[in-house]
């Protein structure tokens, strides 16, 4: 049960968890052929549910030996091929395991009859793993960036996987084919889930705890009837139904779409953490309620075997061993905004295309940080900052301080800097380039620049900021 506010009465509310309605049958999106990219059916019966279900429970963090003794504990019967293969299946290999690197694409998208583009996918993400580090590398396109269809022109990114579906009838191998050819890489699968199952998994789950680290407000969500409706979640820890963590993750007018990659990521660990604290596969009425909720609301061209490998390969994953990048158009996410024939899109610095290929490139051959360069959590760790002023307005440093406090972070000093006449804020980062993630939304809170120059910094502090004029505000 959590607290929000109603629109009517500026009055907190009570939400309590409802009883998800069960869609109706769909039919899947395209039927399964000869290509490999044109696998991509919806699971059917027993079989894919489980596997399904088995999946996206080990990826809110229950580990694989947690599942084998659940089975177990459930005295199925292992002797069953199907149970068989999922606990001991040893020859299936994904495609690019063998290479290094296994490519999936993750696809979120509205579903329904309500919302206004039910079959775009908002959500687009491709989740590269890398078997010999065992990093997760994760790269987030926004809905809006111009992307070029082939066979059809040039489009936003969020339309590619449903004009797939109605001009050519294979809404999953254009998109795996569009968006492999546009970061570099070779994407063999895909998985996606609409809104509603999204939902419904966190009520089935009972809810999520998640820490507003920040005021949310934002007046331009859509209402699921064409409209608009106003989320306004002040800052505090919650614990979320499933409709509240979906606008909570979803929300995107008042922020960026960095903020909001970040709020996402947020939703999956309180996920994670949840199923991990409920024992969930050892629980078989849940196990099976989230089965029905996956089969309605999830699609991947994954066979049962290669869900299987995809489970051993992410059994022992650590979650703190993962690379975020989020392409957008702040000063480091590579886009910027413009307008075609009176549409909002998103274009690649110099429209250079290819710089986003170089940057996946560059992610994806770095060489993992060692044991003494800790990996980056900005999700749990705050960024230790000092705050000086460059300019001569009195009391600027404090007044940005608090802001940057409210904002996450620690703020370990306030001072004024040596120099004064500073015009616009600079960061320093002092992290090693361990901490993009936060540097990134510093930068997205406090409108500065990012310096590459080298400074002593306080004791205690990871990053200086710098305050200018244009903080002046």
């Amino acid at each position: 049960m959590v607290r929000i506010k109603d629109e009517s009465s500026g009055r907190s509310v009570k939400v309590t968890r409802r009883e998800p309605k069960r869609p109706e049958p769909v039919e899947p999106e395209v039927t399964a052929g000869a290509s490999r990219l044109r696998r991509s059916q919806r699971g059917r019966g027993a079989r894919r549910v489980v596997f399904t279900t088995v999946l996206v429970v080990l990826l809110l963090g229950v580990g694989w030996f947690t599942a084998r003794a659940a089975i177990v504990g459930l005295n199925l019967d292992t002797s069953n091929s199907f149970l068989a293969t999922l606990f001991h299946i040893k020859n299936t290999k994904l495609i690019g395991e063998t290479d290094g690197h296994v490519n999936f694409l993750l696809f979120g998208n509205p579903g329904g009859t309500d919302n206004d583009g039910p079959n775009l996918t908002d959500t687009i993400m491709l989740a590269s793993y890398d078997t010999t580090t065992q990093y997760l590398h994760l790269f987030s396109l926004p809905r809006d960036f111009y992307v070029n269809l082939a066979g059809y022109g040039m489009t936003k990114a969020n339309a590619v996987f449903e004009l797939g579906n109605s001009k050519f009838s294979d809404g999953p191998g254009t998109a795996m084919t569009t968006f492999g050819d546009l970061l570099g890489v070779t994407v063999p699968y895909y998985v996606k889930i609409d809104f509603d199952g999204f939902k419904q998994v966190v009520d089935e789950l009972g809810g999520v705890t998640v820490e507003v680290k920040r005021d949310l407000l934002d007046t331009q969500y859509p209402d699921g009837n064409k409209g608009y409706s106003t989320v306004d979640i002040k800052a505090g820890t919650y614990t979320m139904d499933g409709e509240m963590a979906l606008k909570y993750a979803r929300s995107r007018h008042s922020t960026s779409d960095f903020d909001r990659a970040k709020r996402q990521q947020q939703v999956l660990v309180a996920l994670r953490d949840k199923a991990k604290d409920l024992d969930l596969l050892s629980s078989p009425t849940k196990l099976l309620d989230i089965s029905t909720i996956v089969k309605d609301h999830f699609s991947s061209n994954l066979t049962s075997p290669e869900m299987t490998r995809l489970l051993q390969l992410l059994s022992d994953f650590d979650s703190t061993k993962v690379t975020n990048k989020v392409f957008d158009d702040s000063a480091t996410g590579g886009l910027y905004a413009t307008n075609v024939e009176g549409a909002f899109v998103l274009k690649p610095v110099d429209d250079n295309y290819d710089k986003l290929k170089e940057t996946v490139d560059t992610i994806l051959n770095q060489v993992a940080p060692s044991s003494d360069q800790p990996v980056e959590d900005a999700v749990t760790t705050p960024l230790k900052v000092e705050v000086l002023n460059g300019t001569n307005v009195t009391g600027l440093a404090g007044k940005i301080a608090t802001q940057v406090t409210a904002g996450g972070f620690s703020v370990v000093k306030t001072g004024n800097n040596a120099t004064k006449g500073v015009a616009t804020s600079i960061i320093y980062d002092g992290t090693g380039g361990t901490r993009p993630n936060a540097i990134q939304q510093l930068i997205e809170l406090t409108g500065a620049t990012l310096s590459t120059e080298a400074v002593t910094l306080s004791s205690g502090a990871e990053v200086r900021l710098v305050v200018g004029e244009s903080s002046n505000k």
